[in-house]
């Protein structure tokens, strides 16, 4: 059965690998410009990296005799408009660079591919990946992707073709070339950063918590964010934060268990699209969308359990 596949090809330029390990790992990705079909219904999002040419401008012949590599992504955060800078490039020059933005979750990585249409990426994926890389944008094609899942061992859940986070060996990353002269892991390293998207993020979320009626709030920070209190009534809320577009966030063994646990309900809150002004000491944040999912329980399927990183239901 086809699905709504966009297709995207990531450059070999040590900016074009930086952005694309970045974007993998924070579960994000953007574009300079927007087009139509970013908004449309989209299943998945297929990466083409390192096409054995060398230049991805090849005539369509060369390309679809040669091999390619593939990062297979499910959508699960419908396209964004953000105005945080997310990416190293956007950080270093203070400024949105990528604005119409989805969210992402890779499930799956295969090297070495034929780009031949009598293979698993037809000739639709093919020349999806051809035309992305030759615009520089997203392409949409229509295409069965049952036999990448097959071939990358990523199971599905139950009756559906969701893929089954809890069954799968952990969170997929390509095997690329060391970035020289380049810095910039896909998770911040800057303790302060990290910090200050927290706080920001709990300070909305007691604001928001308020707006429903719940005045009395005492923070904890673990095994959960946040107590609220009525009389006769309590909630526990985990919060939290990030610059990109929350598509996963990561838990501790702590919080799925209380999730899976707690007698009063435990809802999360997530903050997305915080902006950090990393110019001033401390640092200062700003801005952010929210959503809260009420009584959440960590499912199983959605949870890989290397690193506790899954779903987050619910973004529109």
């Amino acid at each position: 059965m086809n699905d709504p596949v966009l297709c995207i090809w990531s450059s070999s330029s040590p900016n074009g690998r930086r952005n694309l390990l970045f974007g993998l790992d924070t579960q994000t990705w953007g574009f300079k410009d927007d087009e139509p079909h970013y908004s449309s219904p989209i299943r998945w999002v297929l990466f083409g990296h390192d096409h054995d040419n060398g230049s991805p401008r090849a005539d369509a012949k060369v390309w679809q005799a040669g091999t390619l590599s593939l990062v297979l992504c499910e959508l699960t955060t419908p396209r964004y408009e953000g105005h945080a800078p997310h990416w190293p490039d956007e950080v270093e020059s203070g400024q949105v660079i990528y604005p119409y933005r989805l969210g992402i979750t890779p499930v799956g990585t295969l090297a070495d591919i034929s780009a031949s249409p009598g293979d698993m990426l037809g000739l639709a994926g093919s020349e999806g990946l051809r035309m992305a890389a030759i615009r520089n944008r997203g392409v949409l094609v229509q295409l069965d992707v049952a036999p990448l899942l097959q071939r990358m061992g990523v199971p599905t859940a139950p009756g559906s073709s969701v893929p089954d986070l809890g069954r799968t060996a952990g969170s997929p990353r390509p095997s690329l070339p060391p970035v020289r002269g380049r810095r910039g892991a896909g998770r911040s390293n800057d303790p302060e950063f990290t910090s200050t998207v927290e706080k920001h993020a709990v300070k909305m979320a007691i604001e928001h918590m308020e707006k429903l009626g719940w005045h009395d709030v005492e923070e904890l920070g673990k095994p959960f964010d946040l107590v609220f209190r009525k009389p006769g009534e309590e909630k526990h809320v985990e919060v939290k934060g990030t610059s990109g577009a929350g598509a996963e966030v990561e838990y501790t063994a702590n919080e799925v268990a209380h999730f899976r646990s707690c007698p009063y309900g435990a809802d999360l809150i997530v903050v997305r699209d915080i902006a950090v002004d990393r110019s001033v000491r401390p640092y200062a944040a700003s801005g952010g969308k929210l959503l809260h999912v009420q009584n959440y329980t960590a499912p199983g399927e959605d949870l890989q359990a290397t690193r506790w990183l899954g779903r987050v239901p619910g973004w529109k």
